[in-house]
């Protein structure tokens, strides 16, 4: 009875912690499927000081790591790209993470980025999700 009372308890544990990574991982998708749509919560934002404030302090972050230069990204592809990442913050951590990174064209150079600035660490931004814009030419 008692060994039947700890399995369901341990199979109402799994169920919740699938269900919590299901949801976790598909907010930024659900919310964002598209770059269009990061584009448009980015528009409205951008010109917020709280939106300028973050920006300023992630273009710090990103300048004193270079993180823009580390997987020689620039060299892939010629034009410009333009990024939308969407930041937001797991359960119980002091950090934001960059959960999902959308891009205006696909090609080798915009991949490149993606995979440069998935799932980097970032300082919580005044709101979330917060979508930040960057240009790379």
């Amino acid at each position: 009875m008692e060994i039947e009372a700890i399995r369901c308890r341990i199979q109402m544990r799994v169920a919740m912690m699938i269900a919590l990574i299901a949801f976790s991982s598909s907010f930024a998708g659900d919310v964002y499927r598209s770059y269009e749509e990061a584009k448009a919560i980015w528009e409205r934002n951008r010109g917020t000081a709280a939106y300028q404030d973050y920006s300023a302090a992630f273009s710090q972050f990103n300048n004193h790591f270079h993180l823009d230069e580390k997987d020689g990204c620039y060299a892939l592809a010629p034009g410009p790209v333009n990024l939308m990442l969407i930041i937001t913050q797991p359960e119980n951590s002091e950090f934001a993470v960059i959960a999902k990174v959308l891009s205006d064209v696909d090609n080798a150079k915009s991949r490149c980025f993606q995979n440069s600035y998935s799932g980097i660490q970032t300082k919580v931004p005044p709101f979330l999700p917060f979508v930040l814009q960057l240009t790379m030419n």
